[in-house]
């Protein structure tokens, strides 16, 4: 295996169970990749707690149509916040409820900012932020509920 270096990890009985039935449930193939796929997660934490590091990624909006304002709301901040809006997508759900994609960019305390926006106006039901570091490929989010 070139460019690998092997390590050798000592677990308790119990705890290499339940990861063994964790990732299988995941449908990994080997503790390796599922062993490298934690340790980029954890290293990956620096990089969301750096409100300057630039990411791209998607705030993800549930928002129910009939509340008086909503769809002129979002469309304003979607004007203003220009700078930081990639593209956007609307889906139509059941009940008169949507859910909007918004690709973005800037610094993690720039859409962290944004999403706080979205997610406070009154008709929005849920909102997320998933985001991926250009530089690494490692994908973090920030959810919640109004």
């Amino acid at each position: 295996m070139d460019g690998v270096t092997r390590i050798g990890v000592s677990l308790e009985p119990e705890l290499l169970e339940k990861f063994d039935r964790h990732i299988e449930s995941k449908g990994y193939v080997s503790r390796s990749e599922a062993i490298r796929d934690l340790i980029r997660e954890l290293l990956s934490e620096n990089e969301w707690k750096d409100d300057n590091q630039h990411m791209v990624g998607a705030i993800i909006l549930i928002f129910d149509s009939g509340v008086t304002g909503i769809l002129e709301k979002i469309g304003n901040v979607q004007t203003e916040k220009s700078g930081y809006i990639l593209s956007s997508n609307r889906t139509a759900l059941d009940d008169g409820k949507f859910m909007d994609i918004i690709s973005v960019q800037g610094t993690l305390g720039e859409l962290k900012a944004l999403k706080n926006v979205y997610t406070s106006m009154k008709g929005v039901l849920r909102g997320k932020l998933t985001m991926v570091s250009p530089s690494k490929g490692f994908m973090h989010y920030i959810g919640s509920k109004n």
